[in-house]
């Protein structure tokens, strides 16, 4: 991690524990590599399978639709029937009095996931092309912000504990937009699994 660089060009990446930057432009990309000072993992050395990661991108913005407007649980009971969709949620908590809690639920469910996930295609169809754009830097910050907002999965476990809680007072069916959360949700996993951050830095990098 320490080699020599070329005086006119230096890579830094700063460790994800103790912040210490560190030269990377010697290291292969398939090399793992740890920080020399507290010895976390700075570079895990895998394949950055970007057509995986462009592919999961895509498909999660396809189902991002249908997965918050299309009702999530459909249950009838004592002879009512009824459903709800995950911005019918959010719409509910505002007219209930919970303006602060349908916000966050929108935030965290709905805003961060699909700007997570639109900013995953932008980068990754960007570096597949080797076309990267002049704000490239800045789409990788916010990819980081809101991969830590996106909390998608906290209301797939709602949905979880909702259903089974509803099965003893009535009929409980679960609506096309459970699949399709589910959808995203997996795709959302398959992006944070194939992207590598360190290697669209250093094709940054090359690119300057």
């Amino acid at each position: 991690m320490t080699d020599s660089l070329s005086p006119h060009r230096e890579s830094l990446l700063a460790c994800p524990d103790c912040d210490l930057l560190l030269r990377v432009d010697a290291v292969p990309l398939d090399r793992e590599c740890h920080c020399p000072r507290c010895d976390a993992l700075v570079q895990d050395g895998g394949h950055y399978a970007i057509d995986l990661h462009l592919a999961a991108a895509f498909s999660g913005l396809v189902l991002f639709v249908p997965a918050v407007t299309a009702p999530v649980l459909r249950f009838t009971m004592v002879g009512q029937w009824g459903s709800n969709s995950l911005l019918g949620g959010v719409w509910h908590l505002w007219t209930q009095g919970e303006q602060i809690l349908s916000l966050l639920v929108l935030l965290c469910s709905v805003v961060a996931p699909f700007f997570h996930l639109l900013l995953s295609f932008g980068i990754a169809l960007t570096l597949r092309l080797s076309r990267l754009p002049n704000n490239f830097p800045a789409w990788l910050k916010w990819h980081r912000h809101m991969q830590g907002w996106s909390m998608l999965e906290v209301y797939t476990l709602g949905i979880i504990v909702a259903y089974v809680k509803m099965l003893d007072d009535g009929d409980v069916f679960v609506g096309s937009g459970t699949y399709c959360v589910a959808g995203v949700l997996l795709c959302l996993i398959i992006c944070n699994q194939c992207f590598r951050e360190d290697v669209a830095w250093r094709q940054w990098e090359q690119r300057k």
